[in-house]
């Protein structure tokens, strides 16, 4: 495991697309802290399951209409200069996001250019994935997967952490608490955005892809037609969600997401609306934050977990397996979730989600990457994002319709931990293995 860890570091132009997705998703997680303080646990709102679900309706359905755009452009342009352009744009909008606070606007307006920003945040993600394989030999895509999305996941929650800190520290005495501090924290975030797209521009241009074989076609879309751009933008998107039917077993890797961000949804909306009405005083808002980064934090050591067991379970080409036995840890963590207020036992269970969620995820990603041709994987990797965004608010919107205002989901959470289980089993016996590999030119 050190051997291969260490030919990993080796890899140049991986040390520098870690460090493009190290500082992009430290600075999403500052983002994200900022946004949290200021719509949910500001001392003014006591925010109900529904309004918890309208507020990452709100947060994630604009990348459904990104994200085709970006999928196509993913599989146009070259990913080094659409890591180097988003990145920019981002810290543009952020820094007009904190001036628009700061002057006091409505929260509508800042929740719209909330909205630019994390759009562009999706796509940015889904370019990550797909210019890794560029960068690592095939044989070490299972590694790669496992150290880097990880890596990037724990930056989040570093910055998140880092936020929550120093809100409710120095920003609170400096910036004057409120809005200004909400204002200060996306101002850091811009910081750490600007900082990404510079770093990317020490990737040479053409190494992230997409590498096209001869004579094939350009993405319709983005080049001259007869018809409509939208609609043959709405073409390719369908030939890359074709690409993925026909090779099955990507197509079953995201059913497995799709099951797991369904469930991780629902839990998500009951842990904030627990640590917020239920787990604190719901009048006091500091300390609910504050129990939601613990448990957040939990899951991120999870996750961290995860990375350093998937190499292990992934030994022999066993994908499916850990994938599955990952499903049923889940499923028992999440059965386990609905019981309990005690902060011990939710804390022992966001770390099982953290590290099995993010377990099955490295095995989805590499399946995604080795049966899914370079010329489709932006496009593939697009719609692998709209399945993680769409379900997890489909989920948001169940959960407000069955959470009780306190957030106790006992009943709720066992049948999700069924569902899981459900999916374990199917996968195990009628999901497709991933065999060949597919070079990154391919």
């Amino acid at each position: 495991m050190l051997v291969r860890l260490g030919r990993l570091a080796t890899r140049s132009r991986l040390r520098r697309l870690l460090l493009v997705r190290l500082l992009g998703q430290g600075g999403d997680g500052v983002f994200q802290a900022g946004l949290a303080s200021l719509l949910i646990f500001s001392p003014e709102r006591q925010p109900s399951p529904a309004a918890v679900a309208t507020a990452f309706a709100v947060l994630l359905l604009p990348f459904t209409l990104v994200g085709p755009w970006a999928g196509v452009a993913l599989d146009r342009w070259r990913r080094r200069q659409v890591l180097v352009g988003a990145n920019a744009v981002r810290a543009g909008v952020v820094m007009a996001t904190a001036a628009v606070l700061h002057a006091g606007a409505p929260d509508a307006a800042v929740v719209v250019m909330a909205l630019l920003a994390l759009s562009v945040n999706r796509a940015l993600l889904a370019g990550l994935s797909a210019a890794l394989p560029h960068v690592v030999e095939p044989d070490e895509l299972v590694l790669a997967n496992s150290v880097v999305p990880t890596a990037g996941t724990m930056a989040a929650g570093a910055g998140a952490l880092t936020a929550v800190l120093a809100r409710s520290g120095p920003l609170e005495g400096l910036a004057g608490g409120g809005a200004a501090a909400d204002a200060a924290l996306l101002v850091m975030a811009a910081v750490a955005y600007l900082a990404a797209g510079l770093s990317a521009l020490r990737i040479p241009v053409g190494s992230l892809g997409p590498v096209r074989p001869p004579g094939a076609p350009l993405p319709g879309s983005l080049r001259r037609s007869r018809g409509s751009r939208l609609v043959t933008m709405g073409r390719d998107l369908l030939g890359g969600a074709r690409h993925v039917v026909q090779r099955r077993a990507p197509a079953w890797a995201l059913t497995v997401v799709a099951v797991h961000r369904f469930a991780f949804g629902v839990t998500t909306v009951a842990f904030v609306v627990l640590c917020r009405r239920t787990l604190a005083d719901p009048d006091d808002p500091a300390a609910g934050l504050a129990l939601l980064t613990t448990l957040l934090v939990a899951a991120g050591a999870g996750a961290g977990t995860a990375a350093v067991c998937a190499p292990w379970g992934t030994r022999h080409g066993a994908l499916r397996a850990w994938i599955c036995g990952c499903l049923v840890v889940a499923g028992a963590a999440q059965a386990l979730a609905g019981w309990s207020t005690d902060l011990t036992v939710l804390l022992v269970c966001a770390f099982a989600l953290g590290g099995a969620g993010q377990g099955a995820k490295i095995g989805v990603d590499t399946v995604v990457q080795r049966t899914v041709d370079d010329t489709y994987r932006g496009r593939v990797f697009t719609l692998y994002d709209l399945v993680f965004n769409v379900t997890f608010v489909v989920a948001a919107a169940v959960a407000a319709l069955l959470l009780p205002p306190d957030g106790r989901f006992p009943v709720l959470a066992t049948c999700l931990g069924g569902g899981y289980w459900a999916m374990a089993w199917l996968y195990r016996r009628v999901g497709p293995a991933p065999r060949a590999l597919a070079p990154a030119g391919a």
